[in-house]
């Protein structure tokens, strides 16, 4: 072999090394690690977003819109960065804990999660949650919600670990309006403090969203039975869906008794017959039943109701 034949293929080598190092240390190796963690934020977030990042974003806006004077525009572009990092991990952290608990019936109900498909290992997920939660505290503290940020995390623990997700008073009555309440008191936080008449608006929306949250329970009876959990689909049986669908109808009926849209814009009044429309619209679609892939829609529509109670404050503070 020549010289010349001999540097040409030393030269291949250094260039093929070159890349090697570049693939596992530069550019390309950072950018699919980030296209990867967000491909497995989305994966596990994604059916969450309309119960949380969402209105959260959406109620740090009403906030905003409350405060006495306008507010800067780097204050409120500071505001909204934060309001989503901050539901971003609030949402994350939440859910992966949930399907580490959960992937026996999410191989039933949700069989591509990506801990039920395995996407995504066990040890990956516990390291994200670790992570994931110890940055939302921190975050929480400095940004001056932390007592909230704090509340969610342990009933974010006690539900996914401790049991709290096995009888419907705990799941539903107990963390879906707590954690209601987290959001709405830590989105408002985030921006303005806290006064009398956002907690009593917070209270009865948590209050009323953690009454009829059992809807989200008709899709998953099968998984919940194999988990040993007794929701309220479980408990009542053929009887649930006549006792939610009156239970939501009524729900109209008190927010309207206790004077929840309390604002002075007239058109205020209509969104609340269109809210009233669509809780009426909810209850028929519980009643009327159907494949578990319906029933998802249905309780996707109570967050959209939810989400909807919140833009009235938003648009009309």
């Amino acid at each position: 072999m020549t010289t010349k034949n001999t540097e040409h293929i030393n030269a291949h080598k250094v260039q093929l090394t070159a890349d090697d190092v570049d693939s596992i240390v530069g550019f390309s190796f950072i950018a699919d690690a980030i296209d990867h963690e967000l491909r497995v934020f989305w994966d596990f977030t994604w059916r969450d977003w309309s119960a949380s990042l969402i209105p959260g974003t959406m109620y740090t806006i009403a906030a905003l819109r409350s405060l006495d004077t306008a507010p800067s525009g780097a204050f409120v572009a500071r505001s909204l960065v934060r309001s989503l990092v901050y539901f971003l991990l609030y949402i994350y952290a939440f859910d992966i804990a949930n399907q580490i608990n959960g992937i026996a019936e999410d191989r039933i109900n949700k069989p591509d999660r990506p801990l039920s498909s395995g996407r995504v290992s066990l040890q990956g997920a516990y390291i994200r949650w670790y992570v994931t939660t110890a940055i939302h505290l921190v975050l929480g503290a400095a940004w001056g919600v932390l007592p909230w940020t704090v509340l969610w995390v342990f009933i974010t623990i006690y539900t996914s670990f401790y049991g709290g997700d096995k009888h419907w008073t705990t799941k539903n009555l107990l963390f879906m309006s707590v954690g209601s309440l987290c959001l709405l008191q830590a989105s408002w936080g985030l921006v303005a403090p806290i006064t009398a008449r956002e907690w009593r608006w917070a209270l009865l929306l948590s209050g009323v969203f953690g009454i009829v949250a059992s809807v989200q329970d008709m899709r998953d009876v099968e998984g919940d039975k194999i988990a040993g959990r007794r929701t309220l689909p479980i408990v009542l049986g053929s009887h649930f869906r006549r006792v939610m669908a009156a239970l939501i109808c009524a729900a109209p009926i008190i927010c309207w008794k206790l004077e929840f849209l309390r604002y002075s814009h007239w058109i205020v009044a209509y969104c609340g017959a269109l809210l009233t429309i669509s809780m009426l619209y909810m209850a028929y679609r519980v009643l009327r039943g159907g494949s578990a892939r319906y029933d998802h829609k249905t309780y996707m529509i109570l967050t959209y109701i939810y989400c909807g109670c919140i833009a009235v404050p938003m648009l009309f503070p």
